[in-house]
């Protein structure tokens, strides 16, 4: 996947997040959210303030279950530490360093 179709389906991916419910059992979404190759520049710039912000107050079912399965990815790569899995794990840790700020700002 080339760096421009990757941006835009972490962009799609995200507009999914804020717009409608996304189940927590949508392996197929979750999975992929986390093999879309993403810099920490790409996570900042289209994870928007106003984005996590919404996605906060409109949609705290998705924060919750992003947190949850970012979490459980994170805990899976650990058991099975194979290189394969760490561009993964970055984007988990990146994607969780963006909306944590905005969920602790609320109180």
């Amino acid at each position: 996947m080339g760096a421009s179709a990757s941006k835009i389906k972490f962009r799609e991916s995200l507009t999914s997040l804020t717009t409608r419910d996304v189940s927590p059992d949508d392996a197929a979404f979750w999975d992929e959210l986390w093999k879309i190759p993403s810099s920490a520049d790409e996570v900042f710039e289209l994870l928007t303030p106003s984005n996590a912000r919404r996605l906060r107050d409109e949609r705290f079912d998705n924060l919750a279950t992003l947190f949850t399965q970012a979490t459980a990815q994170l805990c899976q790569i650990v058991e099975t530490p194979y290189t394969i899995y760490f561009d993964q794990a970055l984007n988990c840790v990146r994607v969780l360093t963006r909306v944590l700020p905005f969920l602790l700002e609320k109180g």
